[in-house]
């Protein structure tokens, strides 16, 4: 599926709020509903509905005594702009969902979005394991092996 494009936010979420907002806008629901055209939202190890995904990572998060800091990821997978099949895309989305996040034990919220030239998927994932407790927490070395695990799983697509 052409060359993928692999970026994580910078963003915190140290609020409550945060975490609400981020979702949302994944779901096509927050400040830019009009323009953001969410399409297959899901939750894994969370519900699919983006009101209730929320509070069951912050039940998490307060469960470990980890609601300071950095609480949730962001992370986007743009595709090229010629790749057009929706349905390929979130097969890998459902994938990448299911082998990395969900077998890690990370709580993700993700959507596919069609409101710009190039495909794109969002992730929100917790910060916080919902099995030890640990926060997650990759150098650059573990981040590009991550990267490389996300990029063979949509290559498969």
């Amino acid at each position: 599926m052409g060359n993928p494009l692999i970026k994580m936010g910078n963003e915190y979420y140290k609020r409550d709020k945060d975490i609400y907002n981020l979702i949302a806008y994944i779901a096509g629901k927050g400040k830019n509903t009009e323009k953001e055209k969410a399409v297959s939202v899901h939750g894994r190890g969370i519900s699919n509905n983006y009101k209730m995904a929320p509070e069951q990572m912050i039940k998490v998060q307060k469960l470990y005594g980890k609601d300071q800091k950095r609480r949730c990821y962001h992370m986007i997978v743009s595709f090229d702009a010629e790749v057009d099949d929706y349905n390929s895309v979130i097969l890998a989305a459902d994938t990448i969902a299911s082998m990395i996040f969900e077998k890690m034990h990370y709580q993700v919220f993700y959507g596919m979005h069609t409101s710009t030239d190039h495909l794109h998927i969002h992730f929100a994932f917790n910060a916080v394991n919902y099995k030890s407790g640990k926060k997650w927490h990759q150098n650059k070395l573990e981040f590009e092996k991550f990267k490389k695990n996300v990029l063979e799983i949509i290559i498969g697509y």
